[in-house]
C-alpha cells in the first residue's frame, strides 16, 4: 500500500512538476532561438535595402546642363564666386563654361554695344574661342582691365588729380593747364586723348609729376599677371611754344610686388625754338611682365629761356595698356549654349 501511495506522489505531483519546468525551458530556448533568427533576418534585410538603396535626386539636379549654364550665366559675377561652393557639378561648369559664356554675351552688351577694351582687337566670334582659365574672363567682366587706358586724367581734363607733384611745393603752381594748347597746334585727332582738347603746361622752372598705377586694383593679381605675361605700353604725347624752346623729359618704372624696379625706359628731348610747335608721341612696350605688379609715369618740364610765364613743354594723352595675349581653343566645347 505504501508503494502505491508513493508511485501516486511521484506520477501526479513530481511528474507534473518536473514537465512543467522542462517545458517552461524548452519555451523560453525555442523562444530565444526565434527572437535570435528575426532579428538575423532583421539584419540581413536591413543590410540588403542599405545596398540597393537609390539616391534620391533633387529637382535642379534633374535639368540638363545646358540649362544650368545658362541660368548661371545671369548671374553676376561675384555672387558666381559663392556657386562655385554648392557643389562639385556648379564648380566645374562654372569654371570650365559659365564665366567664359558670360564674357561673351557681356561683349556684345558693354560700352554701348561696342564691347570689353579687353576684346577690342578681336570679333565677338572669336571670344567664344578662347581659352583662359576662369578667373581671367572673370577680371574681365567685373574690371575690363586689358587694351584700355589705366592713367586717369591723363589730359589734366580734371585739373591735377591722380597726379603727385614733384619737386617742391610750388610745382602745383608751376603747372598750368591750357584748355586748348597755346602757341602750338591743337591736340591730334588720336583716341589716345578721348575727345579730350587740354594739356599741363610747364614754365621757366623745372616742374614735374608722377603717377603710379597699382594693377592689383584693376583686377591684374599676380596670378593672372604670372600666367598671361602680357605686354604693358606706355606712350605720352608733348610740345612746346613756336616762340619758345623747351626740354621734356619721360620716365616709365615697372616695378614688383616690393617696389623693386624690374625696368625702366627714359626719353629725353630739346625742342628748339621755331620749331617745337608740333605734337610728338613717343611710346614703349614692356615685353612679357609676369613679376609686373605697379608702373609709375614721370614727366617734366621747362622753357630754354626762362621767360616768365609758361612757356614750358605741353604733356597731354598718357597711356598705359595692360595688352591681353590671345590664345585660341585647339577645338570647340563640347557644351554650347
Amino acid at each position: 500500500m505504501f508503494y502505491v501511495s508513493l508511485l501516486q506522489f511521484f506520477y501526479f505531483i513530481v511528474v507534473p512538476i518536473f514537465f512543467k519546468h522542462k517545458l517552461k525551458l524548452i519555451y523560453d530556448t525555442a523562444i530565444l532561438i526565434y527572437s535570435f533568427k528575426m532579428n538575423k533576418i532583421k539584419l540581413k534585410m536591413k543590410f540588403f535595402n542599405r545596398s540597393v538603396k537609390v539616391k534620391k535626386e533633387k529637382p535642379f539636379d534633374l535639368l540638363p546642363d545646358e540649362m544650368i549654364i545658362c541660368l548661371l550665366s545671369f548671374v553676376d559675377v561675384d555672387s558666381l564666386l559663392n556657386c562655385r561652393i554648392v557643389c562639385k557639378r556648379w564648380r566645374s561648369f562654372i569654371d570650365a563654361h559659365v564665366f567664359h559664356e558670360k564674357a561673351s554675351r557681356g561683349n556684345e552688351i558693354v560700352n554701348n554695344g561696342k564691347g570689353y577694351y579687353s576684346f577690342s582687337q578681336i570679333d565677338s566670334n572669336t571670344v567664344r574661342k578662347l581659352e583662359f582659365p576662369w578667373y581671367v574672363f572673370y577680371a574681365i567682366c567685373k574690371y575690363d582691365p586689358f587694351n584700355r587706358n589705366l592713367v586717369q586724367n591723363h589730359c589734366g581734363q580734371d585739373n591735377f588729380n591722380h597726379w603727385a607733384l614733384k619737386n617742391n611745393t610750388l610745382s602745383r603752381f608751376l603747372w598750368i593747364i591750357e584748355q586748348i594748347p597755346v602757341g602750338a597746334d591743337p591736340l591730334p585727332d588720336d583716341p589716345d586723348f578721348d575727345g579730350h582738347t587740354s594739356c599741363f603746361v610747364s614754365t621757366y622752372r623745372l616742374c614735374s609729376k608722377c603717377q603710379t598705377i597699382t594693377l592689383k586694383n584693376h583686377g591684374l593679381t599676380s596670378t593672372l599677371m604670372k600666367l598671361l605675361k602680357p605686354d604693358i605700353l606706355v606712350s605720352e604725347w608733348y610740345s612746346g611754344r613756336f616762340d619758345c624752346g623747351c626740354k621734356y623729359a619721360f620716365r616709365a618704372n615697372v616695378h614688383d610686388s616690393t617696389e623693386r624696379v624690374l625696368e625702366q625706359h627714359n626719353y629725353n628731348d630739346n625742342l628748339l625754338q621755331g620749331q617745337a610747335n608740333k605734337w610728338t608721341k613717343i611710346s614703349h612696350i614692356f615685353k612679357n611682365q609676369s613679376n609686373a605688379s605697379s608702373i609709375s609715369i614721370y614727366h617734366a618740364g621747362v622753357d630754354t629761356q626762362y621767360w616768365s610765364g609758361h612757356y614750358g613743354s605741353k604733356v597731354s594723352g598718357t597711356v598705359l595698356k595692360v595688352m591681353l595675349p590671345i590664345k585660341l581653343k585647339c577645338t570647340e566645347s563640347r557644351i554650347k549654349i
